[in-house]
């Protein structure tokens, strides 16, 4: 079963603080939801937003959000910067029953945010993408970081190699001998395959 799926099976489960809101758990069910939609842990500065909550949970028992904008603006006040959000958005619904109308067109990615009552569950946490819309994480910017560093190096070694094997060729095709000719050239086009710079 889709990972995404069995994770609004198991919230739809719970005691949810707007019981109609399965209607539209159900609607995201759908093959042609679910490659659309996203699990989020907060909707800051996403245009396409639902919150789906469980009984006892402080967030709102239902919202819909499409077509959000959030814009900040910077104005010097009496001598002080002040920063302003203002937030537009085409629609927003608090019912189930016409959110379920509004998604039957809606044809873009939607972010949903399943609000639990106590602490958020492992199967919800699996699934859980981070939001593109907020800076990443210190640590898993170091990460992607190293990493490129690590495909840096290694594509460099396979370089070298590459201009190594190629001079093995030369000298292969200037002494005539074909064996060494045919095995340098082998290694040679396998190194230049696995080579993102051009050679």
């Amino acid at each position: 079963m889709n990972v995404k799926k069995e994770a609004l099976n198991r919230f739809s489960t719970l005691t949810l603080k707007d019981p109609a809101s399965r209607l539209v758990l159900r609607l995201l069910q759908e093959d042609t939801f679910l490659s659309r939609i996203s699990f989020v842990l907060n909707r800051d500065l996403l245009p396409n937003t639902m919150v789906i909550a469980e009984a006892g949970s402080p967030a709102p028992s239902f919202e819909l959000e499409l077509g959000a904008v959030q814009q900040e603006e910077v104005s010097l006040v009496n001598g002080h910067l002040v920063r302003h959000v203002h937030r537009s958005r085409m629609l927003c619904v608090h019912d189930p029953s016409q959110a379920v109308r509004a998604l039957r067109t809606f044809q873009g990615r939607l972010y949903v945010l399943l609000a639990f009552a106590r602490d958020i569950p492992a199967w919800y946490r699996a699934v859980v993408e981070p939001n593109p819309a907020l800076p990443m994480p210190v640590e898993a910017q170091e990460s992607i970081d190293g990493m490129l560093r690590q495909i840096l190096r290694d594509q460099v070694d396979l370089a070298l190699y590459a201009i190594l094997w190629r001079h093995e060729v030369d000298q292969a095709l200037a002494s005539r001998d074909r064996e060494k000719f045919q095995r340098s050239a082998r290694l040679y086009n396998q190194l230049r395959s696995r080579c993102l710079i051009e050679l």
